[in-house]
């Protein structure tokens, strides 16, 4: 899944390539595609800006690749580059990191890349790789940020994608379903919760601001997929399909063997354990008491748009935080002790804020999602 930019202009390009800059980390691989005159240099620009270099950024077209040293990458959550948020932003003390930027132009497709030390530097976890002309790459590298130009007469289309192994792909979603039995109402209430995240994701991308598409949906389709085992009770008028015995024998025996343990932290461990950490770890954090226990993990957008979204949706609808909470405690908070229903309060009163926090850049009401 790709995100899709327009730019006008030269600046809008570099601002664009600044906000993707601002989030990156040690070990990524940025990869450019598009014609000549599409906007790849000015948006390498706006990368190295995002990074705090100060130094001129060259096309190093006849080099092959030019290296930058960078002092400290910014720490926090991406939002709308202003000079606010620059403000929030702190570097990160500690080794500095290199930037290779590479020009491949005058390359062939298939030509050897190891003499210019591309092999190295793309398998550096320390390293930020940027390269344009990446079609000359026969071999790409298992994770990297796709970034693709166009230009339309005086506006450039930009297309990023993210590839990375360690989320879960769209073509496993319905396998994972089968092999926990996730019940059809559950799934139904998954649909609903990524449409929104999603939604949100979209508006927030015509603002210019880049969204890993791909970890938000692999998140946001997995993230109730152990529900079945922390559910009150085991009850069949529950469900809306039909009850094999096979069936109800599976979750009885997920229930048994997850017993005591929040679905998200099941499926935590289950993601972890198959080799998709980052789709692990953004389930964990649409866990509700994460807001105010563990408000530090949520720290991208991505996060933050997949907890709010699952506080949206009371089964398959869409409704009002005040709806969705007042739901919560009448199935479950009045059930609970004292220092719980604090935490349930405390839990409340985050994720409103968090809503004004999302809507006042978007500049419309929640109702309007």
């Amino acid at each position: 899944m790709q995100a899709i930019y327009f730019t006008k202009s030269p600046e809008e390009t570099i601002n664009l390539g600044e906000r993707l800059g601002f989030g990156l980390n040690k070990g990524d691989t940025v990869l450019l595609f598009g014609e000549l005159g599409s906007g790849k240099t000015h948006f390498t620009k706006g990368i190295a800006k995002g990074l705090n270099i100060n130094e001129t950024i060259k096309s190093p077209t006849f080099a092959y690749v030019n290296k930058y040293a960078i002092e400290g990458l910014s720490k926090g959550y991406r939002r709308a580059i202003d000079e606010s948020s620059k403000a929030h932003q702190k570097p990160i003390k500690g080794p500095s990191t290199s930037f290779f930027h590479y020009d491949l132009y005058r390359l062939n497709p298939g030509d050897d890349l190891s003499s210019i030390g591309f092999d190295e530097t793309i398998e550096d976890d320390k390293a930020i790789n940027v390269v344009e002309w990446a079609d000359r790459i026969v071999l790409l590298p298992k994770k990297y940020i796709q970034v693709e130009f166009e230009s339309l007469d005086e506006i450039h289309k930009i297309s990023i994608k993210f590839i990375d192994p360690e989320v879960v792909p769209k073509e496993k979603i319905e396998e994972f379903y089968e092999e926990w039995s996730t019940p059809i109402h559950v799934r139904n209430h998954i649909k609903q919760v990524t449409n929104v995240a999603m939604t949100i994701a979209d508006k927030f991308i015509e603002k210019g601001e880049i969204i890993n598409l791909n970890l938000l949906y692999s998140g946001a389709m997995m993230h109730d997929i152990a529900r079945v085992c922390d559910f009150r009770k085991l009850e069949e008028s529950n469900f809306i399909e039909e009850i094999t015995k096979e069936k109800w024998n599976k979750w009885e025996d997920l229930r048994k063997t997850h017993q005591g343990f929040h679905h998200a932290d099941i499926a935590r461990k289950f993601f972890n354990e198959v080799g998709y950490p980052k789709t692990a770890e953004i389930i964990y954090t649409h866990k509700s008491k994460v807001i105010a226990t563990e408000p530090e993990l949520l720290n991208s957008l991505e996060r933050k748009f997949l907890f709010y979204a699952d506080k949206r949706v009371k089964h398959d609808e869409i409704v009002p935080l005040k709806e969705r909470f007042r739901d919560g405690w009448e199935r479950y908070g009045k059930f609970d002790d004292k220092l719980t229903r604090q935490l349930f309060d405390e839990v409340e009163v985050r994720t409103f804020e968090l809503e004004k926090e999302l809507f006042d850049v978007l500049e419309i009401s929640p109702d309007e999602l």
